[in-house]
């Protein structure tokens, strides 16, 4: 594994900041309103992210990707339960709100660590990334879409029937099938998806160009912050310790290192964007999106490097 991989992932997240203010300073100048927002963010969700889940299985089958595979899936439920209880038993006591739990448990999975799988790791790892995604795209859409809208409006026709559920199922029959996706369709599919991180930043600094700044810079957004950068990736981190040594070395520790960046990353954009959509408190989602991406520049570095550190070969 890189040394300089730390480095190379603050690099990467300072650049995607830079994105952040293109957006804010936007709104601010009157070139995006308000009702641009929603085409955004509905733009995000429903094309470009499905382009993304699809491409990622683009790749040749092994026996040893597979077998990575498998296990990315496993670790990521595991990694999804642990946050998801272990918020649970803090909210009463902490009076977390649905949309700070959300905000805490999942991450931008699909907006910021694919694009830095994609610049910093191994092509392969994004493979392992998707498997992340994947748990949290069904979780995202029934767990979380439930919380944030404050009731449950979930059926299994509106998960089998979306987009993006429909893209994870066709991108697991293409990778097994050995089905290769070329010619217009790749170029399309491809270049759509390549705009997953500038889209999603310039996003979350539109909703904070259309946010109060004393709104955002809250107490208990930087609570809420410190509990999703710090709190959960220690966690997950001390469960990655459980298992045995030989399964987070060579082929398994990239396996682990893709998903410790996974569920270190930021907030997840689709939590201010699910609350913007149901008519919820963006407010708060995005100031924690906000807080969250400029703090990540710091926090991923340093998750990266104890764990690098701690499982040295």
């Amino acid at each position: 594994m890189n040394a300089d991989l730390p480095f190379l992932l603050a690099e990467q997240i300072c650049a995607f900041f830079i994105m952040i203010l293109m957006g804010f300073a936007s709104v601010r100048a009157g070139i995006i309103g308000t009702e641009e927002t929603k085409g955004i963010t509905r733009l995000l969700l429903y094309v470009v992210t499905p382009c993304v889940i699809l491409m990622s299985y683009q790749t040749e089958y092994s026996s040893d990707v597979a077998g990575g595979l498998l296990l990315a899936f496993g670790a990521a439920v595991l990694v999804h339960a642990a946050a998801i209880f272990g918020i649970r038993f803090a909210a009463p006591a902490m009076k977390l709100s649905n949309v700070e739990q959300a905000s805490i448990i999942y991450t931008n999975s699909g907006n910021l660590t694919v694009p830095l799988v994609m610049s910093v790791l191994e092509p392969r790892a994004v493979m392992y990334a998707s498997a992340y995604l994947v748990v949290q795209t069904v979780l995202v859409w029934t767990h979380c879409f439930t919380m944030v809208k404050g009731s449950s409006g979930f059926t299994w026709k509106k998960l089998l029937l979306n987009v993006n559920t429909i893209a994870i199922a066709l991108g697991l029959v293409f990778f097994f099938c050995g089905i290769h996706i070329g010619g217009p369709l790749q170029t399309a599919f491809n270049g759509m998806g390549k705009t997953i991180g500038p889209l999603a930043m310039f996003s979350i600094g539109v909703m904070l160009g259309n946010s109060r700044l004393s709104d955002i810079f809250r107490f208990r957004n930087f609570m809420v912050s410190a509990m999703r950068l710090l709190c959960i990736p220690v966690l997950i981190m001390l469960l990655f310790s459980l298992w045995p040594q030989d399964w987070i070395a060579g082929e398994y520790r990239l396996v682990f290192t893709t998903l410790l960046l996974s569920t270190s990353a930021p907030s997840a954009v689709i939590v201010s964007q699910l609350a913007l959509i149901s008519n919820q408190d963006y407010r708060t989602a995005s100031g924690v999106n906000i807080i969250t991406d400029f703090l990540c520049i710091f926090t991923i570095p340093l998750v990266i490097w104890m764990y690098l550190h701690l499982n040295a070969a």
